[in-house]
């Protein structure tokens, strides 16, 4: 395989991993300052309209529906592409500028439709840090164009890193917070803060890429990308239902369901948001210069490719999870009122959810060839139907088996849709024998790195240090079996970011 797909991937995999402990730390300062009090509720609420929208538009349907269109222009000329990317701008700016401007004006009918179980004080300061927090909405959009432009440009590791820099904003409003009043508006501050740090990097590196932005509106342009976008919308945005029924079914299965499902989450999606998510976004633009009739061995390669490093950083995540589940989730969470009993639940809800981790992580690369091809409508389709599946299970296995159901019910959806969307694509793609061949090999290292894990645990425990050794001592054990299997290219990580200086 090429050493590109991995390259590109790995120094998304490395922003994202950076931006994703600054996040931890972020967290752990929210409980040490606010705890869960009634602050941090409104806090909550108040940025989360912002980031759902940024899920959907931002990072979803801006960067599918943009990626793709974009790229097409610039094989005919830069200049030509630059004016797409300038109209689509200020289309952008326009709504999401309206947006904004709505929620702000009424902030209270915001907070007492999202918030509407929170006592007057609760809804007037929820209200308040809306007005604060919204604008982050026209940031957050014009920042998903200028990462396209990047990531279109081979650029990847500036765009995947710059979120970084709201959660070093907003630790920088924590730390601040006694300083106004009530204190959590200064983290609220240090949000939107953070937002235009963030846009303000991707511009300057877009800059220096040779992209200059040229105010400019053409209505063809317009048209071709609203086109587009509304139908690449529709799938964030089905799968954002996901999220809300599987919370809305955990409020009836007794106290601790919610939490428990919240920490199994964030331990199974830091490998999907990590690896998935960077071979899918390292994925889609080159996927999109690939579109034409003559390119198709090309795509087929390519798709391959990123497959093949896809199951290289996923297949061990997964089987790790699963082998050492417990132990992790004792380091990391087992202290003060988290008990023992509480470790053993949302081991087993971590062990539901990493049974699907690897089809969700094909799911987003395969979906991407579709949205490279400017087909949504496979991919729309295809979402309903998971939705579909994960509420029914939900109901079904949540009411009959607890939380579990509700973690298995999200990994039915998974497997069900890659399924299907794998009998769609590849049976116009085809195979890569080559592809094939190195991903036996990466479920034959993994084996025997999880076979070796487990001896681990069984004569050691599942205590920190013994979960630490087991972990580490396994990894290493992986990357000694890959080369040993000639698995290079995907994984001499320090070679790959060294020839690709231009990526930073």
């Amino acid at each position: 395989m090429t050493a590109s797909t991995a390259r590109s991937t790995a120094l998304f995999a490395i922003a994202t991993m950076l931006s994703r402990i600054t996040g931890l730390v972020r967290d752990s300062l929210f409980a040490n300052y606010f705890g869960t009090s009634a602050q941090y509720d409104a806090y909550l609420v108040a940025i989360m309209i912002p980031f759902f929208l940024r899920k959907i538009f931002a990072d979803g349907a801006m960067t599918m529906a943009f990626v793709p269109l974009f790229n097409e222009k610039l094989k005919n000329s830069g200049k030509r592409a630059f004016i797409f990317a300038s109209t689509v701008m200020v289309f952008v700016l326009i709504v999401s500028g309206s947006i904004s401007a709505g929620g702000m004006v009424f902030s209270e009918g915001v907070a007492s439709i999202f918030a509407g179980g929170f006592d007057q004080a609760s809804l007037e300061l929820t209200s308040r840090l809306i007005r604060i927090s919204f604008p982050f909405i026209v940031l957050v959009s014009l920042w998903a164009v200028y990462c396209g432009v990047l990531n279109s440009l081979d650029a990847f590791f500036i765009a995947a890193i710059t979120p970084m820099f709201i959660n070093l904003s907003t630790i920088a409003g924590i730390l601040l917070s006694a300083r106004f009043s009530p204190p959590i508006v200064g983290p609220t501050i240090g949000f939107l803060a953070g937002g235009a740090l963030q846009l303000l990097v991707v511009v300057l590196a877009a800059r220096s890429k040779g992209f200059v932005f040229k105010p400019g509106y053409n209505k063809s342009d317009v048209k071709e990308f609203l086109i587009l976008f509304l139908f690449s919308a529709i799938s964030p945005a089905i799968n954002e239902i996901n999220s809300f029924v599987d919370i809305r079914v955990s409020t009836e299965l007794g106290r601790g369901a919610v939490s428990s499902l919240g920490y199994a989450q964030r331990l199974y999606q830091l490998p999907l948001g990590v690896f998935a998510i960077a071979v899918a976004t390292v994925a889609l633009p080159k996927l999109s210069k690939l579109t034409s009739a003559d390119s198709k061995d090309r795509f087929r390669k390519s798709l391959w490719d990123s497959l093949t490093v896809l199951a290289f950083l996923i297949i061990p995540s997964t089987l790790g999870l699963l082998v050492l589940g417990e132990g992790i989730v004792r380091l990391l969470f087992e202290r003060g009122s988290f008990t023992p009993g509480d470790t053993a639940l949302t081991t087993s809800l971590l062990y539901g959810y990493t049974v699907g981790l690897p089809f969700y992580g094909s799911y987003g690369v395969l979906s991407r060839a579709y949205y490279a091809r400017k087909s949504p409508k496979t991919p729309t389709i295809i979402s309903a139907i998971m939705v579909s599946v994960n509420v029914v299970l939900d109901i079904v296995l949540g009411f009959t088996i607890g939380p579990l159901g509700v973690a298995l019910a999200t990994s039915a959806a998974g497997i069900a849709g890659t399924v299907i969307v794998s009998a769609a694509l590849l049976k116009w793609t085809g195979y890569e024998k080559e592809n094939l061949i190195e991903i036996v090999k990466v479920i034959l290292a993994s084996l025997v790195m999880s076979a070796l894990m487990l001896l681990g645990r069984v004569f050691f425990g599942t205590g920190y240090i013994s979960t630490l050794i087991t972990l580490v001592s396994g990894i290493g054990v992986y990357f000694l079996l890959a080369r040993a299997l000639g698995l290079g290219n995907l994984f001499k990580l320090k070679d790959l970011l060294g020839k690709n200086k231009r990526g930073l």
